[in-house]
């Protein structure tokens, strides 16, 4: 299905007006094809394309949380689940400012977060297209597959503490719809830092303290037990149950070592000196 083809039916279906001919490719991490369509100058709405089950999912996760101001609000979804139009938020993707991680997981925490749902007992953990029985069972599964990257950069008892730490993971039956991608390069600032959006969801079925984490260790800057508490405290006992801060962040911070080592080789030093911090705590 091109461009086009897209095109004439968002045309027909009265989505895009027909003066909206211009279109700017986006390029960046997403596995999508992306192009935001232009009013005049001005961004207007994004065309994103991809396999029909990611559509799907990531359809699911903005409809679920359309009151949640800070997501792309969806316009229109290809009833074959080929492609999905949603308004373009303005701002920066890479306006993150090591000084303001505080805020902005208090931000994460209070504006989008606790508004997550609870679902259904029936739904399965983790990705639509791979799910787990139990969340340990994804985690588990989290954990081999950062190994395989990680190897000799953390020493084998290392390695064999966090399986074992994970394999013991409580279940708590916590179950919500989470965004799954939820980092820095992933959220839309202002000028002056503010957040204002969040884009591209991977969703996720799992505990809300996932997401929180998954910010929190997304960049190499402050990674200490006084900026993250004060936004876990701010979500409810429902959302998070009877948690253990210091081994939830060590899973966290272990399978962002190993995105760290593929995609951002020179914050491995920061990572590995939290790593060793948090590591501390736990033993």
């Amino acid at each position: 299905m091109d461009i086009q083809f897209i095109l004439n039916e968002l045309y027909e279906a009265g989505v895009l007006e027909s003066h909206m001919q211009n279109l700017t490719p986006l390029t960046g991490g997403t596995s999508s094809e992306v192009v935001v369509v232009m009013d005049g100058t001005r961004p207007r709405y994004v065309i994103k394309r991809n396999n029909p089950a990611i559509v799907k999912a990531e359809a699911e996760f903005l409809l679920t949380y359309a009151q949640i101001e800070k997501l792309s609000r969806v316009i229109y979804v290809d009833s074959l689940h080929h492609y999905l139009v949603y308004a373009f938020k303005p701002g920066f993707t890479r306006q993150y400012s090591e000084r303001n991680k505080d805020d902005l997981l208090l931000s994460l925490a209070t504006e989008v977060i606790a508004h997550y749902k609870s679902l259904r007992e029936e739904r399965k953990y983790g990705y639509s297209d791979h799910p787990f029985v139990e969340w340990r069972d994804f985690l588990l599964h989290r954990t081999k597959e950062s190994e395989k990257i990680i190897q000799d950069v953390l020493p084998p008892e290392n390695h064999r503490f966090i399986h074992t730490l994970v394999a013991g993971s409580p279940q708590r039956n916590i179950k919500y719809l989470l965004h799954g991608d939820f980092g820095v390069h992933n959220f839309v600032f202002a000028e002056n830092g503010t957040l204002t959006g969040i884009i591209d969801p991977d969703p996720v079925v799992g505990e809300p303290l996932y997401d929180l984490i998954y910010a929190f260790c997304s960049s190499p800057d402050r990674l200490t037990i006084d900026t993250i508490l004060p936004a876990v405290e701010k979500l409810s006992p429902e959302m998070t149950g009877e948690y253990e801060l210091n081994r939830e962040v060590l899973q966290g911070l272990y399978f962002r070592i190993a995105t760290c080592i593929r995609h951002h080789p020179e914050d491995l030093d920061q990572y590995t000196e939290a790593w060793n911090y948090w590591l501390n705590r736990v033993r």
